[in-house]
């Protein structure tokens, strides 16, 4: 929280000159490790996220502050299977757990130049909220989801100009999370799909995704007249 304090208090000194401002978005691999319960495939989502960020020619990085929405989570994969007490025959299903998540970081980028680009890399302390989410085979544990989270988020990419105040971006990150989206305690359940009852162990679950994004980044160029 201090660090996400200083952070703030230099974009809000940054932005008194130059900056930049943009939105991006793109497709989000979302993963959740439930104790390898039924497997854990990965969930293709997407993110949208609107940012702003200092700009000063003369240096080789930015502080930036960004404001997203991301759907994370993760799939879960049944095979098909035969119910040994009643011979019913279950056909392979897919599932989705999605969590729908505002989120709001402040962070470092580090850049150099590449030809007539730009490349970079970031660090940035993240905090998310959950709007709602769709828990689909787990319908019913919404009790335990954790609204309020908090993570990092490591990352590079590429900024390319279209004009002198207009440019593209691309973005590729990693996001894990240090806080829990859900805490399910054990107990027991029937199986639907089985018919017996059998013991749902502890969960404790924290995000992890990747995403790729395509963008627009504008300069907002102040220049100061003698």
């Amino acid at each position: 929280m201090i660090f996400f304090g200083f952070l703030l208090i230099g974009l809000k000194h940054g932005f008194s000159q130059s900056y930049a401002f943009g939105l991006k978005g793109g497709p989000t691999i979302g993963l959740q490790r439930w104790n390898n319960y039924q497997g854990s495939d990965p969930l293709i989502a997407y993110h949208i996220v609107t940012f702003i960020e200092t700009a000063q020619e003369e240096e080789q990085g930015s502080i930036f502050a960004e404001l997203g929405y991301h759907v994370k989570g993760r799939a879960v994969h049944f095979n098909s299977s035969v119910n040994p007490l009643t011979g019913a025959n279950y056909d392979a299903r897919n599932f989705q757990l999605r969590f729908n998540n505002a989120s709001l970081s402040a962070g470092a980028r580090k850049k150099f130049a590449l030809g007539n680009s730009l490349a970079y890399y970031s660090l940035a302390v993240r905090g998310e909220y959950n709007i709602s989410a769709d828990l689909e085979i787990y319908d019913g544990f919404e009790a335990g989801i954790n609204k309020v989270l908090y993570g990092i988020t490591l990352g590079g990419g590429f900024e390319f100009p279209f004009s002198e105040l207009m440019g593209g971006l691309i973005d590729i990150r990693f996001s894990p999370d240090l806080s829990r989206q859900i805490f399910i305690p054990p107990f027991e359940w029937d199986n639907p799909f089985t018919g017996n009852q059998e013991v749902f162990r502890e969960q404790s679950i924290k995000n992890l995704a990747f995403e790729i994004s395509l963008g627009l980044r504008f300069l907002h160029k102040i220049v100061y007249v003698e």
